[in-house]
């Protein structure tokens, strides 16, 4: 009998690696990978630029395992700082006392300045606002329970990430590959891709918000005499969710608004119309960091967040900028767009 031979053409070889690439990002989310996912991108970016960096002061064949060595010194270095200022905080400032002091003076400065009809959302006193929390808490018991769990699992995923980045960024690669090899490789630098543009320019728009932020929380207002709750917490809370363009924004001014009318209602609307201001600027900054880069409008950013939040959850949400980042970059190459 003839022999048949079956010949695969590079066509289908290159849909078949858009086949696996896509299964593969579709899978991240499900299996709760996606710490692993950014970690593991993010600190493969990290070494690389660094690397680039000190290579025009010391170019040897050590560059990069340098670069590795000083970058976990400064991560490690960091953490500890971290620790030992959450172990100074918590000393200092969660004394029962102290947080019921705070919470009574919160919520009648809130209860004076807002309308009326507003004040039925906000508890009487501390006493109701304890019980309340306390409800919360005996409400969603097997939830809290089970947060430990998913912060040893998230903690694992981000330390695995992190080595396995760290791997393929001092791994080098192979001169002699496949034409199914070149095409996956393709596919994952065009994510590498999309992964910069989105996380390292919304870092730098955070960092730009954190700081006009400051300024008016932590300079202006003392100038007179004004000050603000838990002010290094609100300033920590407008970076961290600063990384979520658009919606963290919003998040990081209720909290600030919140706790700007809990001293009058005037102040509230001074730090309403600088956070306004600080949007409008942040408008230019997006179309220029991240719509230059990414060539997308904020509307469409919000459209496939609200999509995947509303399909996978908030793992989805951090998720949708990066994942349009890299669709948008294959049908560009593709030259659909």
């Amino acid at each position: 009998m003839k022999k048949t031979t079956t010949c695969i053409t590079n066509k289908q070889i290159q849909i078949i690696s858009y086949i696996l690439m896509c299964i593969s990002m579709a899978s991240i989310i499900p299996l709760h990978l996606l710490s692993c996912f950014i970690s593991g991108f993010l600190i493969y970016e990290i070494i690389t630029s660094v690397t680039s960096y000190c290579k025009n002061f010391f170019n040897t064949k050590y560059t990069k395992l340098i670069t590795v060595i000083l970058i976990f010194t400064i991560i490690t270095i960091i953490m500890i700082i971290g620790v030992i200022n959450i172990i100074h905080f918590l000393k200092t400032h969660t004394y029962e006392s102290n947080i019921s002091t705070k919470a009574k003076n919160i919520i009648s400065n809130i209860k004076i300045h807002i309308p009326h009809f507003l004040s039925s959302f906000f508890p009487e006193n501390e006493i109701d606002f304890k019980n309340q929390i306390l409800n919360l808490i005996e409400s969603n018991l097997i939830i809290i329970s089970n947060m430990g769990g998913i912060l040893l699992h998230e903690l694992i995923m981000i330390f695995i990430g992190l080595i396995i980045g760290t791997i393929i960024a001092l791994n080098k690669p192979s001169k002699e590959k496949t034409y199914f090899i070149q095409q996956l490789l393709k596919r994952l630098y065009y994510l590498s891709t999309a992964f910069h543009n989105i996380v390292f320019a919304q870092t730098k728009i955070s960092l730009i918000n954190t700081v006009l932020t400051s300024i008016i929380i932590l300079i202006l207002f003392p100038i007179f005499n004004i000050h603000i709750p838990f002010q290094k917490t609100l300033i920590t809370i407008t970076f961290v969710f600063g990384l979520l363009p658009i919606i963290g924004n919003l998040i990081s001014n209720f909290i600030i608004t919140i706790s700007a009318l809990s001293i009058s209602l005037n102040i509230a609307i001074i730090i309403i119309i600088y956070l306004i201001l600080i949007h409008k600027l942040e408008y230019f900054l997006n179309a220029k960091i991240i719509g230059n880069r990414i060539q997308a409008k904020s509307w469409e950013l919000l459209f496939i967040m609200l999509l995947f939040d509303a399909t996978f959850g908030i793992e989805g949400l951090i998720a949708a900028p990066i994942y349009y980042s890299y669709i948008k970059i294959e049908l560009r190459k593709k030259k659909l767009i």
